[in-house]
């Protein structure tokens, strides 16, 4: 992202969401991988670090990436959302207008980076990205967008702290997902065997 568009974003007022945050959650990476992975918004230590994916969600996301062959300093990570989303002191879904708002910025990371696949997490993600509604049909499923990168939907990592059961639908959707990035040509380190965090031993 070019500087000037860094700092505009730095200063962002086009939501609500920018008088409780403490910071704007910037895409981190590398800003030229052919795969781009967007999350949904920041939660309580991603606001506070400036980093996506924290916690026990970014352990998940951390699995991921092994298993994938990928890592942090190999892929471009942003979310649909740049700034925290609060219900009182909680987390909350973002709201359609917050999502509207951010989205310009999310198309602009697109451009800037220009990957080859974007890995959406979760429903947001994926709305955000391709302006469908159909999350729950596509999920796992490799997409064209006119014009644009393909497109692979997967889970939230959040998502599968509280659905147990989800985690073996998330093992196929990452070795559909690793089959196709062997496909397009992108370098990956070993896999890891995903264990406990996805797939049955």
């Amino acid at each position: 992202m070019h500087d000037l568009a860094v700092l505009e974003l730095e200063d962002c007022r086009r939501c609500g969401l920018w008088k409780a945050r403490t910071r704007i959650v910037n895409g981190s990476g590398n800003p030229r991988a052919a795969v781009m992975f967007t999350g949904e918004a920041p939660g309580k230590a991603e606001d506070l670090k400036g980093i996506g994916f924290q916690g026990q969600a970014g352990k998940i996301f951390e699995a991921l990436l092994s298993y994938l062959g990928l890592s942090r300093e190999t892929i471009w990570l942003n979310n649909a959302i740049r700034c925290r989303p609060l219900n009182g002191r909680k987390n909350r879904t973002p709201r359609m207008g917050e999502i509207e708002a951010c989205r310009p910025w999310l198309l602009q990371d697109m451009e800037t980076v220009d990957p080859k696949v974007v890995v959406t997490l979760g429903r947001i993600a994926y709305e955000s990205v391709s302006g469908r509604q159909d999350f729950t049909e596509k999920r796992g499923r490799l997409l064209d967008i006119s014009g644009g990168p393909a497109l692979f939907p997967l889970f939230h990592p959040a998502y599968l702290i509280y659905r147990r059961a989800s985690r073996q639908l998330m093992c196929h959707d990452l070795m559909e997902l690793g089959r196709y990035l062997d496909e397009i040509g992108i370098d990956r380190a070993k896999q890891t065997r995903p264990g406990d965090v996805f797939c049955e031993s």
